[in-house]
């Protein structure tokens, strides 16, 4: 059986690198389809399957039209992709997601799965929406996202495999994805915390790191795994880092909704996801909330669901053998 599986950047990444991970389990053959660009993600998925590349279409927050020469190339570097007798595919739900899948859902009728953002409930991703359209079967998260497709299935959140084993080393955990936070970062660096670790993704970590010199930044890291398994406590945006440091390493989580994401998705999705993952919450990042809401996360009672990428591998796989 051979599959390919798109992932996409940020929070996509982990989405396909769940999936990618248990599917590899079970024997199967995957390509694995990252965004040219976002090279620091190929150790991730090394060793899962054989890793291939094409143009990402659009980039974070940026307008449509700016990026129309890259949606051209985005189709023109995954065209060859229907050479390929691929079983199925596994879409991670950005905009990468759609020139690879339209090809192969077009040309080939190759099997189509596409994954929710976590965090929606009261509207869908655009890519979704799009691939659905197209005909690909939508995987769901949550019972509550079944408003947004009536015929999704859903599966349980998906998140990464625990790596490593959980310890509590001490210190705080900052990451907010690959846009990072301004306002986040200004208010973190204001704590008096003696030890913290913090992600910045796109924003350069130099003028906070000069005011903390004993604290730990980094835009990206390999080994993400190993600072995640550590945290005494994480601070994040929506996304599966958070479900991940939640549910896989049972960490004390404290979401916070912030001007850079807020175009993404409203309010009260991530009120939504902070409450189905026993998370504190906040959109007011000021120290004062700030460490309010860590006193919070740390009383919060971790909850219980099953695992939403073992049950997607073993869906894609039942399906797949029953057209065999």
């Amino acid at each position: 059986m051979k599959g390919l599986v798109i992932a996409g950047y940020g929070g996509h990444a982990g989405y396909a690198f769940s999936v990618a991970y248990e599917l590899a389990k079970h024997g199967v053959m995957l390509d694995i389809l990252l965004p040219k660009g976002y090279e620091h993600l190929s150790k991730k998925f090394n060793g899962l399957g054989k890793l291939r590349y094409a143009v990402l279409p659009r980039k974070p927050l940026e307008p449509f039209h700016r990026g129309i020469h890259r949606w051209l190339a985005g189709f023109a570097s995954t065209a060859g992709l229907v050479k390929e007798k691929y079983d199925f595919v596994f879409a991670a739900g950005s905009n990468f997601s759609i020139p690879a899948s339209t090809w192969v859902k077009l040309v080939r009728n190759t099997p189509v799965y596409v994954v929710e953002d976590v965090n929606r409930f009261s509207k869908p991703a655009k890519a979704v929406k799009i691939l659905h359209m197209l005909g690909g079967k939508v995987l769901l998260h949550w019972e509550e996202q079944k408003t947004l497709y009536r015929d999704g299935i859903v599966v349980g959140p998906l998140h990464e495999p625990p790596l490593l084993k959980p310890s509590d080393e001490g210190y705080l955990l900052v990451t907010l994805g690959t846009l990072g936070s301004p306002e986040v970062f200004e208010a973190v660096v204001s704590l008096d915390l003696e030890k913290a670790v913090v992600q910045t993704g796109d924003i350069d970590p130099a003028p906070y790191a000069s005011r903390k010199p004993n604290w730990v930044f980094f835009r990206h890291v390999d080994d993400f795994h190993k600072w995640l398994a550590g945290a005494s406590v994480v601070v994040t945006h929506p996304g599966t880092t958070a479900v991940t440091a939640r549910l896989a390493y049972g960490k004390p989580v404290v979401l916070v909704y912030t001007k850079r994401h807020s175009p993404l998705y409203p309010r009260e999705d991530v009120e939504m996801l902070a409450h189905k993952l026993g998370a504190a919450f906040t959109d007011r990042v000021t120290p004062d909330n700030l460490e309010a809401a860590l006193r919070e996360a740390v009383e919060l009672e971790k909850p219980l669901y099953k695992n939403g990428a073992q049950n997607a591998s073993k869906l894609i796989l039942k399906d797949c053998l029953k057209r065999c």
